[in-house]
């Protein structure tokens, strides 16, 4: 008599689905929340890199742009970040030139800045492919290239327990900009701005 009514009892069955599912339920809202804040953080991360290639491609009152104006915006711009950490940041700023003749070099890379990390080498870029608004022969123009790390806020130290497995995700952006100011070289018709160094030259080779 007993068999039958135990088999026929339900009222335990919600109970232990719940239970299952529980887990399951919360492992996707805190997927959820986490994706939500890291697109959050990479959404400034690509913020950041339009501020300084806003900044940069309007110049400076002199050409080539000074040590110190290129210095100051390289260290305020990091505060578009907030409230995300921004120690760490990498910037590379970098002034292309288009050689329509050689696009299957990656544009010209005529002058270049960086913080927190090694700004790209002067000559052909060969990693990088033109893009389609910017290939006019002697189009000048800015490119901002810039990488930080997100820290998961939820089982970041559950990952760091496991060995091999880093508990940031770097996050990165590229993004290229038209030349606001600056001023022509040569015979090229369009305004370029040329970046800080050692021996700064514009992309046809002129000295400032």
């Amino acid at each position: 008599m007993l068999r039958p009514t135990f088999l026929r009892d339900r009222r335990g069955t919600a109970t232990l689905e719940f239970a299952l599912l529980l887990p399951l339920m919360l492992a996707l809202l805190a997927g959820m929340s986490e994706f939500s804040r890291a697109f959050d953080n990479w959404r400034k991360l690509t913020l950041l890199a339009r501020t300084v290639a806003d900044l940069v491609s309007q110049g400076d009152a002199q050409n080539p742009f000074s040590a110190s104006a290129m210095a100051d915006i390289l260290a305020v711009a990091p505060r578009v970040l907030r409230p995300f950490d921004a120690s760490g940041v990498q910037i590379a700023v970098s002034a292309l030139g288009v050689d329509t003749t050689k696009l299957q070099n990656g544009p010209q890379v005529c002058s270049a800045a960086a913080s927190g990390t090694t700004a790209r080498a002067l000559g052909p870029a060969k990693d990088l492919a033109v893009p389609p608004g910017y290939q006019t022969q002697g189009m000048r123009y800015v490119l901002v290239e810039v990488k930080g790390t997100y820290a998961p806020m939820i089982g970041g130290a559950l990952v760091k327990l496991v060995s091999g497995v880093s508990s940031e995700i770097t996050l990165s952006a590229s993004v290229p900009w038209p030349v606001r100011g600056g001023q022509t070289y040569g015979t090229n018709t369009f305004t370029e701005v040329i970046l800080p160094g050692s021996n700064p030259k514009a992309c046809d080779g002129s000295a400032p």
